[in-house]
């Protein structure tokens, strides 16, 4: 082979094997956050001081996100055998669970990351649109795979609920345009939304707790069918 045609196949080998992109850009305008950004700073600093106290656990499976996280008290008996690190934190944005990543999921470096966020950003008061939940989504994903580009990310859909009923079909566009970004180099989505309805389409309140938002031991059994499944592998 010559030359010429050897520095043509390394070049060609070299972009083939180029990571695929995981930020390409805004779909849609940028905007503030109506809260203050380090309200759950209480809550982060005693996850530090639970740190602090203990080795933290190699390739474990961090979940991070909002209250459907800080709810699933059972997550580390039901996702066994895997380590499970429960790092839910309030009624968090995808903006917040950026401005915490690094005191939060950087540091353990985790084999695996399950994402729950995007709900209260389009239930805020100031109502936020899919497109900004997927821009925000991006910047959070690029963040994690700058610090770790071979951690895998899995997105667990927005669920429907009673409380939220309204907001479902609003959701599940913002679910449709993080299921398309995910089809990406080490990202993931998980729909946990179909085990959640009854057979005639409705959603199943049996699976929530009396403020029908919030979901209760039977949700989490329905969750964890879907999920554990997936991570096993």
């Amino acid at each position: 082979m010559s030359s010429k045609k050897l520095i043509l196949l390394l070049i060609s080998i070299c972009v083939a094997c180029r990571p695929v992109p995981q930020y390409s850009g805004n779909l849609a305008a940028d905007y503030s956050p109506d809260y203050q950004i380090d309200r759950f700073e209480t809550t982060i600093k005693k996850f530090e001081t639970e740190d602090s106290l203990k080795a933290i656990p190699k390739d474990a499976v961090v979940l991070y996100g909002s209250s459907s996280f800080v709810f699933w008290k059972t997550a580390k008996s039901d996702l066994s055998p895997l380590t499970v690190i429960n790092r839910g934190f309030g009624g968090s944005t995808i903006p917040e669970l950026i401005h915490y990543a690094g005191r939060t999921i950087l540091k353990y470096k985790p084999k695996s990351i399950l994402i729950y966020g995007g709900e209260n950003d389009l239930s805020d008061q100031k109502i936020k649109t899919p497109e900004q939940v997927l821009d925000s989504y991006k910047q959070l994903t690029a963040l994690i795979f700058n610090k770790l580009p071979e951690t895998q990310i899995y997105f667990i859909s927005m669920k429907p609920s009673i409380a939220r009923k309204a907001l479902w079909p609003t959701m599940k566009r913002g679910n449709n345009l993080i299921k398309a970004y995910s089809k990406r180099k080490n990202l993931h989505y998980i729909d946990i939304s179909k085990v959640m309805m009854k057979a005639d389409g409705q959603i199943d309140g049996s699976f929530f707790t009396k403020d029908s938002l919030h979901m209760n031991a039977k949700g989490y059994e329905r969750w964890t069918t879907v999920i554990k499944p997936i991570l096993m592998k």
